[in-house]
């Protein structure tokens, strides 16, 4: 990184930190690890192992995908060691996107769930804890339960909107964007320019009951970024007023 650009994907991973206390109140927070648009190639093993190292070290609860896990097919034996890897430290819950085809994405899903992963698009699930209020994980228009707290996984904001508007849930996690990856000013939570060609180019927006958080993502397929530095998030979410 030099005068805040950086070429490739050498620097490591930041950790961006958020708290979203949810419509439910009460017990301990979880703590979600979210990490969208790994871009992953045979030579980026490296990012792999940061992921795994940084889900480790922060004892999460649970590890969220958000699509873009390749940016070519053989990629798909190190996506298969990074699912495992992550597995070791919390349950991961992934999703498709636009870049998954490469795979195709029915075999970026069976690499996802081979490694012991769960593919959210064939259905949501259930994350408990005695201390916890259930959690539920949705990757798009699946039933909502009545109870608990509700985390919505997508790969592009605009999706991710559009069914916290028809659903409400908690929060919802979504990337694509990359942050624009070349930032030259940031207003409130967007970021310029990249804001002037999707209104969703920003780090975090309230959607009525549902906080939207948006990454800047794990890597890129055309590696050049300034002042917007590759990410992780880290979230907690619920728990006591």
């Amino acid at each position: 990184m030099v005068a805040g650009f950086e070429f490739g994907c050498r620097a490591p991973l930041a950790v961006r930190r958020e708290r979203v206390r949810g419509r439910v109140r009460g017990g301990e927070p979880w703590r979600l690890l979210f990490a969208s648009d790994l871009h992953l190639t045979p030579a980026r093993a490296h990012l792999a192992d940061q992921l795994i190292a940084i889900a480790a070290r922060e004892r999460v609860d649970g590890v969220l995908l958000g699509g873009d896990l390749i940016d070519r097919s053989s990629a798909l034996p190190l996506l298969e060691r990074t699912v495992r890897g992550l597995g070791a430290a919390a349950p991961v819950f992934a999703v498709a996107g636009n870049h998954d085809v490469c795979g195709p994405v029915p075999a970026v899903q069976a690499t996802v769930e081979r490694a012991g992963g769960r593919w959210l698009h064939a259905a949501a699930a259930l994350l408990r804890h005695a201390r916890r209020r259930d959690l539920h994980l949705h990757a798009g228009a699946s039933a909502r339960a009545a109870e608990g707290l509700h985390v919505l996984v997508a790969h592009h904001p605009a999706q991710a909107a559009a069914a916290a508007a028809e659903f409400g849930d908690d929060i919802a996690f979504a990337g694509h964007l990359h942050g624009g990856q070349c930032v030259w000013w940031q207003r409130g939570q967007r970021l310029y320019p990249g804001a002037w060609f999707s209104r969703w180019t920003g780090l975090r927006f309230e959607l009525g009951a549902t906080t939207l958080l948006v990454s800047r993502g794990v890597a890129d397929t055309l590696p050049v970024r300034f002042r917007c530095p590759r990410e992780v998030l880290l979230c907690e979410l619920g728990g006591a007023p």
